[in-house]
């Protein structure tokens, strides 16, 4: 990330270029930099092993405190005037429970949505970083020492791992 940043402000001080322009100048310093990695990593033999496991072995829901003290926390300070006498008083009480239990549902949902987002960001991160890259150096015994291989393998890879983001942004500048 540092790199993308660096380069694009470097090169585009003078520059005053549309975002789709950037985003495409930035995938391919990305491009190029995944190549290396991979070219240069394949050329000296890496290997990648897998000793991370279940992802899901490793999150226990009963330890959320955080949501329970959440959900317990219930004061609302500017409620409305319901009315006076018996009426007023059943009708504020109807509400409350309404209420709470509407929020308490909202702070549930919240919570699972939070919680189901952290962990497909952390699945897909455990798929990028040991799944996808272990594939990659699984090719390291044909590539070590050779640069031919290695730089096959990762033009190969690299345009199979970018491929779609160029896809995405060439449909952007010229279908929409």
């Amino acid at each position: 990330m540092a790199l993308t940043i660096i380069t694009v402000w470097l090169f585009g001080v003078g520059d005053h270029r549309s975002i789709l322009e950037n985003s495409l100048f930035s995938t391919t310093i990305l491009s190029i930099a995944f190549f290396l990695f991979i070219s240069i990593g394949l050329y000296k033999g890496v290997k990648i092993k897998d000793n991370l496991g279940q992802i899901t072995d490793r999150f226990d829901p009963a330890k959320i405190d955080f949501i329970k003290d959440a959900v317990a926390d219930r004061s609302i300070e500017d409620a409305p005037d319901i009315g006076e006498g018996i009426f007023g008083i059943i009708i504020s009480l109807i509400l409350w429970f309404i209420m709470a239990f509407v929020i308490s549902y909202l702070c549930w949902a919240f919570g699972a949505i939070v919680w189901f987002s952290i962990l497909t960001f952390i699945a897909m991160l455990y798929w990028i970083f040991f799944r996808a890259l272990r594939l990659v150096f699984k090719k390291s015994g044909k590539c070590r020492g050779n640069y031919l291989n290695s730089i096959l393998y990762g033009i190969s890879f690299t345009i199979l791992y970018n491929f779609w983001i160029y896809v995405i942004i060439f449909m952007r500048i010229y279908l929409f």
